[in-house]
């Protein structure tokens, strides 16, 4: 009889190459500019400032003045990022000893093969800027060059996009805060909003000021149509760059709705969305623990500072969960990711310093409350890591489907013989 160990390391090795495949697939077809995932990258300032147009400017000077191929050039960028932002997760994972099973799981790395072209998107740009600024923040004690550096990556990467403060700003505070605490409470909330002010001003003004509007988009949208990247007989509506004409209103509603009920599936998919991100937590809280080669790689109280980590990083992405967002693909990365990140390049003794004693006792028993129900073994996780799927938008359930890790095994092994059958007979 085979053993669990070799039983899993054979889905993970046709996960990975499923996952390959698809990269694969995406990365040479064509999208076009005008496509949703490439035109999230082409707001610019040519209609005036407005919130995502830095990246936007920058490829309009380029394919002005150079005639860059931009849709390649998204795609050669994004590639470089998600590849740095793997190294960096698969280097510190294999440098602490943890296992690398939950990394390619539909909820980390593998939503934003599975989930269309998300990875073309500025998500792999937003997370490697965050591990670096974490690094920075931990690289020097220089307190001005550290503001510095800090406050510049973060600001360019809210031009790029403003959901970045969601998951970056709320724990670069806290962070601050732990190291100005022994100044009193006030003074050392006062010193950790003065660092971050400049971040935190250019997130509000790019929320509340410079949103934009359909004439901003419309602007943009005929910028690249003069320098023939779009055809400007589509409207900008029908592109990410349509997004910067939305009313807020009805976009949170619109969001509120798919989100809890979707069109199509209506109650299911509350069902799935309430079971989901418990089942997500369950298995990045218990998988280090369960798979763990030694007894001190990984113990109960790693898991309680993990699980503060995760727990706080949702509760500041909860706004970008409920009404902000329906890719939930995107956010649930941003959510695994972030929290990864800050357990793996903080040390955990300044971590399990940052939270209040009520909150880690809240955590442990929202732990023995999942343990209660499911006690933590390598074959529970297992087949949970197999079962479980992000949508790509909302939860509609089919998209669950095609996003779990067995789906996408057996369609890797049925695509194998299909193409051994195309070539060679």
């Amino acid at each position: 009889m085979l053993s669990k160990k070799i039983v899993l390391d054979t889905a993970f090795a046709l996960f990975l190459l499923s996952l390959l495949h698809r990269l694969v697939r995406q990365f040479i077809s064509i999208h076009g500019c005008e496509s949703w995932a490439i035109s999230e990258f082409l707001n610019n300032y040519q209609g005036g400032f407005v919130r995502r147009g830095l990246t936007g400017e920058v490829l309009f000077f380029f394919a002005k003045n150079v005639n860059i191929n931009v849709e390649w050039t998204i795609k050669i960028i994004s590639l470089i990022c998600f590849v740095a932002v793997v190294t960096f997760f698969v280097k510190a994972f294999l440098r602490k000893g943890y296992t690398l099973y939950i990394l390619p799981l539909s909820f980390f790395f593998g939503s934003l093969i599975l989930n269309g072209c998300f990875w073309t998107r500025k998500d792999p740009l937003m997370l490697l800027s965050l591990i670096i600024v974490l690094w920075i923040f931990n690289a020097t004690n220089k307190q001005a060059v550290k503001c510095l550096a800090v406050n510049a990556l973060s600001v360019v990467t809210l031009l790029i996009h403003e959901v970045f403060a969601f998951f970056a700003l709320p724990v670069l505070f806290l962070l601050l805060f732990h190291h100005n605490k022994n100044k009193g409470i006030l003074q050392s909330v006062v010193l950790s909003f003065s660092f971050l002010l400049p971040s935190i001003s250019i997130f509000f003004l790019l929320c509340f000021v410079y949103k934009g509007n359909y004439e901003i988009a419309q602007a943009i949208w005929n910028s690249w149509g003069a320098v023939g990247v779009i055809n400007t007989v589509e409207q900008p509506a029908s592109a990410a760059i349509g997004a910067l004409g939305w009313d807020s209103i009805k976009t949170f509603r619109l969001h509120l709705r798919l989100n809890f009920l979707c069109e199509h599936w209506g109650i299911i998919s509350l069902l799935v969305w309430t079971v989901t991100f418990p089942t997500v937590y369950y298995i990045a809280t218990n998988a280090l623990l369960v798979f763990k080669k030694r007894d001190d790689i990984f113990t109960y109280k790693d898991r309680t500072i993990l699980s503060s980590v995760l727990i706080f990083q949702w509760l500041c992405l909860s706004p970008v969960f409920l009404i902000l967002s329906c890719d939930y693909g995107r956010v649930m990365l941003y959510w695994m990711a972030s929290s990864f990140a800050i357990f793996l390049l903080i040390s955990k003794e300044k971590i399990e310093e940052l939270f209040p004693i009520w909150f880690t006792k809240c955590v442990e028993r929202i732990n023995n409350c999942l343990a209660g129900i499911l006690w933590p073994t390598k074959t529970i996780i297992a087949l949970l890591m197999m079962f479980i799927g992000i949508s790509t938008v909302s939860f509609y359930v089919p998209k669950v489907i095609y996003s779990s890790v067995i789906y996408n095994i057996l369609y890797i092994l049925t695509k194998i013989p299909t193409v051994i059958i195309r070539n060679y007979f």
